[in-house]
């Protein structure tokens, strides 16, 4: 065979070996595994005059982490996706830390020294909060194999949101890849009758008293069920149950020959029953009840935070749950009423309650809006006028700032609230832990006009006094105060030590659209709070005998008034001194430095609330979308006075406030970009303070001035721990401005 033959079969042979290979290739692409890669990339500007730059967010309450209202900075996610078979499917998201990632830190090489305040990305590439570095967020593994008796089966990161929000809540947009856990699902009967089984690692950093889970977190975990049945679209009826297990060492086993032994720190359980019913397009009903029990360890391992024993040793402790043994129930009733005289009127009624004791550590903590009412506004979320934490301290600057947060509070059923990375125009998630009562929202329809109401009654099971215990001192608690009721409102402050309180809401919104051009969208809201809370309302709770301050310059004798055998108030509620102040006319005033709380009604709120807004839209263009709003809001709050002082560390909000806000809001569609939007804020208003009679007026120092902002000589009064509490009328402004740009690829 000569060359030219030899090279020729060698040709054909290669060409047939090639083409056999591209052939099993072709094969393999169209059977094999497919690999999507897409993402998201966020990008947002916020710019106010609080000055504010330790973080991309307005506002978080996490120790270490900042928050600000000015900076720009994008954040990237990464989705992966591969369809390994019909049965094998694997999802994972990357992301890029966004807390303090600005513009300026120029690639997250802001302070390359490592600089050791990280606030406002001061550590650099050095730490995690401002480097721009990512980091797996959350990989899942989804199995679909085509069982009979189950439909998937999930592995890792997951947010749960096919659960109940009163039980196992969806975890928040920002941690809705950080749970992870086991899932299975099926369904029988059609799919008429379907279950869900889970096991969730449980989060190390806030499911647990004192907000953790102890030293021993790896076999921390809750663990669910649920049922469901449904006969078509006439009933349904269903089942749901959880339970927490938080688990620690047991450093009493000294025997390591056969392991260590373990004992519970934290466990929780949960049960749940609802049912509707949905006879046609005019009526449309729907239960639920939830009880739960928890408890606290009486004991613990030494070193770790929880107390050693069933009561916190104070009024202000801060926990996701109460300690101690505790079990309650809640529930609510629905009723829909869709236009049942033909006039295009319609009702939805409910019925609810949140005990007290009850305790869902999982229980969502945002994202949800549990119950029917609006609830509170949220432009008032935090205790002070200014929207500030603990004012009557030096240094301690407002976070959100005066506007607060946009709209409605949502209601979640917990006080294990997150509001935490958030920026003032998204929604506020408000605890409705002890709330019961009934709300009737009316909606009718006429024309072009679209109106809703609202009326809420609202009690409370947390109505009490001494926390429901008087045999107790009233500093050994089980109950969290977290900021206690203090100021117009707050978000996560379900519980006080005395508290005899009723709200009653009332509102009207309406819409209409003005046939010109495009059509004018208009807009109106009218909302009533009236509330009142008389706290301590028995004389034996008082903390000193009658006449314990004779006043005229006399120092009180300062003789207990005990409640119960060596229980009394006077440890929250001291006696003032007797001062001598000079005055600014040069004469001097000598009394009281506050009033003595010798009256059941010194710890009296009484709250006046009305808000109105107008405002109106337009589609300017084919693409952009525009608004403007008018917004006004009257407090008249009394808040106890001088005697209460607001459980002694809060800024005293009683008085007359005024807000305003005018609200400018663009919304811009392009292909490709899914979300464009901007919202500037002009908020501005007073506070009036009126924080009654019975002390003599003090005037500031300079010291006084430089640590709380008062100018010198401005009248106020320092009260039980120093704090100032400053009478002038205050004035306040705050500019705001937000605007995004989020595109999917």
């Amino acid at each position: 065979m000569n060359a030219t033959s030899r090279f020729a079969k060698r040709a054909a042979a290669a060409a047939a070996l090639s083409l056999l290979v591209l052939g099993s290739g072709i094969a393999s692409a169209q059977d094999g595994p497919k690999f999507t890669l897409g993402g998201t990339t966020y990008t947002k500007w916020l710019w106010g005059t609080q000055r504010d730059q330790g973080a991309l967010y307005n506002f978080t309450t996490v120790p270490g982490e900042g928050y600000g209202d000015n900076g720009q900075g994008t954040e990237i996610e990464l989705f992966v996706n591969a369809k390994v078979s019909r049965a094998v499917e694997v999802k994972a998201r990357l992301h890029s830390r966004f807390n303090q990632n600005f513009w300026t830190n120029f690639g997250g090489f802001g302070d390359p020294t490592g600089g050791q305040d990280c606030t406002g990305g001061g550590c650099g590439e050095f730490d995690p909060r401002s480097n721009q570095y990512v980091k797996l967020r959350g990989l899942n593994i989804t199995l679909t194999p085509g069982y009979s008796w189950v439909d998937t089966i999930s592995i890792g990161a997951n947010d749960f949101g096919m659960f109940d929000p009163y039980v196992i809540g969806r975890l928040r947009y920002i941690d809705r890849d950080n749970a992870s856990g086991l899932l299975l699902q099926g369904s029988a009967a059609s799919k008429a009758f379907t279950w869900d089984l889970t096991r969730i690692s449980l989060p190390r950093l806030w499911a647990g008293p004192f907000f953790n889970t102890g030293k021993f977190h790896a076999s921390d975990a809750a663990y669910g069920l649920q049922m469901r049945y449904a006969s078509g679209s006439l009933f349904d009826v269903g089942a749901i149950a959880q339970y927490v297990s938080d688990q620690e060492v047991d450093t009493r086993d000294i025997n390591f020959d056969d392991g260590q032994d373990t004992r519970f720190r934290f466990k929780n359980s949960v049960v749940g029953f609802k049912a509707g019913v949905h006879p046609g397009s005019k009526f449309d009903a729907r239960a639920a009840v939830y009880i739960s029990r928890s408890s606290t360890s009486d004991t613990i391992a030494s070193g770790d935070t929880t107390p050693d024993g069933q009561y916190f040793t104070d009024i202000n402790k801060y926990s996701p749950v109460p300690i101690g043994h505790r079990s309650d129930w809640s529930g609510r009733v629905n009723f829909d009423l869709n236009d049942p005289f033909g006039i295009g009127l319609s009702f939805k009624i409910e019925g609810f309650r949140i005990g007290a004791d009850y305790v869902s550590v999982m229980a969502a903590r945002r994202e949800s809006d549990v119950l029917l009412t609006e609830g509170k506004d949220a432009t008032f979320a935090l205790t002070g006028p200014s929207n500030g934490n603990y004012g009557i301290f030096g240094g301690n600057k407002t976070r959100i700032g005066y506007g607060g947060w946009d709209g409605n509070a949502q209601q979640v059923a917990t006080i294990n609230v997150d509001n935490d990375f958030t920026d003032f125009d998204e929604p506020l998630a408000e605890t409705a832990i002890g709330w019961q009562g009934v709300t009737i929202v009316p909606q009718m329809v006429i024309g072009g006009l679209d109106l809703a109401a609202e009326l809420s009654l609202i009690g409370y099971d947390t109505n009490w006094q001494a926390w429901g215990d008087a045999s107790r001192s009233i500093f050994q608690t089980p109950y969290p105060g977290q900021d206690l009721d203090s100021g117009v409102g707050h978000f996560r402050s379900a519980y006080a030590p005395f508290q005899d309180k009723k709200t009653t809401i009332a509102a009207l919104n309406g819409k209409y659209v003005i046939e010109v051009g495009k059509g004018i969208d208009v807009f109106a809201k009218l909302k009533t709070i009236q509330e009142t809370d008389k706290r301590l309302n028995g004389a034996e709770f008082l903390p000193y005998v009658a006449g314990d301050c004779p006043g005229g310059g006399v120092a009180c004798r300062n003789q207990q008034r005990f409640y119960s055998a060596n229980n009394s108030t006077s440890g929250l509620y001291g006696n003032p001194s007797v001062i001598t102040v000079t005055n600014p006319n040069g004469t001097t005033s000598t009394g009281y430095q506050w009033k003595p709380f010798d009256s059941i009604s010194d710890d009296d709120r009484d709250l006046s609330y009305f808000m109105f807004n107008l405002g109106g839209g337009y589609q300017l263009t084919n693409d952009l979308y525009g608004s403007l709003m008018y917004a006004h809001y009257k407090a008249d709050l009394k808040d106890g006075n001088s005697a209460f002082q607001a459980y002694r560390l809060h800024e005293l909000a009683s008085g007359d406030h005024s807000k305003n806000q005018l609200v400018l809001k663009f919304r811009y569609t392009l292909g490709g970009v899914s979300e464009c939007g901007f919202e500037y804020q002009y908020n501005w208003g007073t506070f009036t303070p009126d924080f009654g009679g019975g002390y003599v007026t003090q005037y500031a120092s300079a010291e006084t001035s430089r640590n709380v902002g008062v100018p010198v000589g401005s009248p106020g009064f320092a009260g039980r721990f120093g704090g100032w509490n400053s009478l002038l009328q205050r004035d306040f402004t705050q500019n705001r401005l937000k605007a995004f740009i989020k595109v999917q690829f």
